[in-house]
């Protein structure tokens, strides 16, 4: 009897406190519209969606707007219940979201900064100003006043140097040292004069003809191409091999290209960053000299030039000349091309290098300029002289009538380079990289023929 009384009771507290595992008081709450169903976490809306069950097709759900309705509560333990967690933090549910539907819930609340109660606004941080010490004051008050100072006789000193108009741009550029230009390239002048190279140097030599020159020369245009160095190494290198020979004139023919490698050698342990090896000369040469010769030959040469490799070459006059006349870069690469077949000509070895930078580049500015003679020249000297300016002879010190020579015999070179034994420069300049600069009609054009056939 008493078993089946407990039993009666048991079954209606569990009718009372559980119905369908949710307690009385909270599905009146429910009921109310006060808790809501339940939900998952955030990112997963597919307690909103609703399958239609009557679908004839297969994988097809039918998406319904759900009417949200929001009521305000009136209690506290409303209140309290809304932010309470209908779903365990432990449980991990997948979202199922369909991404090729979109849904658009309508909470029918205006998300505007005036609907949130202040004591939820988040005041701002007021930034409070730095205020440095006294002693910190005075200190960056004296350094300023002395960088004030040495500015002003900078600029004191830079005035008494009389900068040119050129290098004004440039005078407190730490790079271009406009304030220095001047002097650096009168310096270099007196360098070119101090290491000349006689004029038909090889006339006492017994086995070498300036045809092995020329065919050395060559070589190491097509060495520079190979090793992909820079082209001072390649003016430094041609300037070395000048000066040796004409110092030894009893060198074998067989030595030859050991001198022209070793020449190189030494040109880019002087401008490059990194320096071809030994080996890799020996096997561009075709294993004519070892690799103990050039160490020993690297000595001899350096030891016959004095240990001096500070000879200027015409690439560093033309980049100057270039720049005081403005000219463009297309004359400034047709002027390179010219003073690059003169470093393969014997004949043109003795002239300084800054003559024939001038030159080149007066070549240039010419036959760009006016290469169909559209002026009528009566002669050379009225065509040149027509676009040497007064300021190009102020930098460059040289007169219109210093230049009719050389012009006219880089004229000649660029002429019949393309019909030439010695192809390596043309064949250079041929390339995309270099400009195509061989490919121009201006090399042949009749300002060029009138140049070069006045000679």
């Amino acid at each position: 009897m008493a078993t089946g009384i407990r039993r009666d009771i048991t079954l209606r507290q569990d009718k009372v406190l559980s119905e369908n595992n949710v307690p009385r008081g909270v599905k009146d709450l429910k009921n109310n519209g006060i808790i809501g169903p339940k939900r998952p976490v955030l990112n997963d809306i597919s307690s909103n969606l609703q399958t239609n069950q009557n679908a004839n097709q297969k994988g097809k759900t039918t998406i319904i707007k759900p009417s949200i309705t929001i009521t305000k509560p009136t209690t506290k333990i409303a209140t309290s219940n809304l932010n309470r967690t209908t779903i365990s933090a432990t449980a991990k549910v997948k979202p199922s979201l369909n991404t090729s539907k979109i849904v658009k819930v309508n909470t029918g609340v205006n998300e505007n900064a005036s609907n949130i109660p202040k004591a939820i606004t988040r005041p701002k941080a007021l930034a409070k100003p730095y205020r440095g010490t006294l002693t910190r004051s005075l200190s960056l008050r004296s350094k300023s006043v002395a960088l004030t100072e040495l500015q002003i006789k900078e600029r004191e000193w830079i005035t008494a140097c009389k900068v040119d108009t050129v290098d004004k741009s440039d005078e407190y550029d730490p790079f271009l040292v406009g304030a220095y230009s001047k002097s650096i390239f009168e310096y270099m002048m007196t360098l070119e004069n101090k290491y000349t190279i006689k004029p038909n140097y090889l006339a006492n030599h017994k086995e070498i003809t300036p045809s092995n020159r020329s065919v050395v020369v060559d070589w190491l245009v097509e060495v520079q191409q190979e090793f992909q160095i820079m082209q001072e190494s390649l003016y430094t290198a041609v300037g070395i091999f000048d000066r040796y020979l004409q110092t030894n004139a009893n060198m074998a023919r067989n030595k030859l290209q050991l001198i022209g490698a070793t020449s190189l050698l030494l040109g880019c342990k002087y401008e490059e960053i990194y320096v071809p090896e030994i080996n890799d000369f020996v096997y561009l040469s075709d294993n004519a000299f070892t690799k103990d010769e050039v160490k020993s030959s690297l000595v001899d040469v350096f030891r016959t030039i004095d240990y001096s490799l500070s000879r200027p070459f015409s690439l560093t006059f033309l980049r100057r000349f270039s720049k005081v006349a403005g000219a463009r870069s297309s004359q400034h690469s047709l002027a390179k091309y010219f003073l690059e077949l003169s470093l393969v000509d014997y004949n043109m070895v003795h002239i300084n290098p800054s003559k024939i930078a001038a030159s080149g580049l007066l070549l240039a500015i010419v036959i760009t300029n006016d290469p169909e003679l559209e002026d009528n020249p009566e002669n050379v000297k009225t065509l040149l002289s027509s676009y040497w300016t007064d300021v190009l002879h102020k930098h460059s010190t040289y007169k219109i009538n210093d230049l009719i020579s050389t012009v006219q015999m880089l004229g000649a070179l660029a002429l019949n380079a393309p019909e030439g034994k010695l192809k390596a420069v043309h064949k250079k300049y041929q390339s995309a990289k270099m400009g195509k600069i061989t490919t121009s009609s201006l090399l042949s054009s009749p300002a060029m023929r009138f140049i070069a056939q006045s000679s």
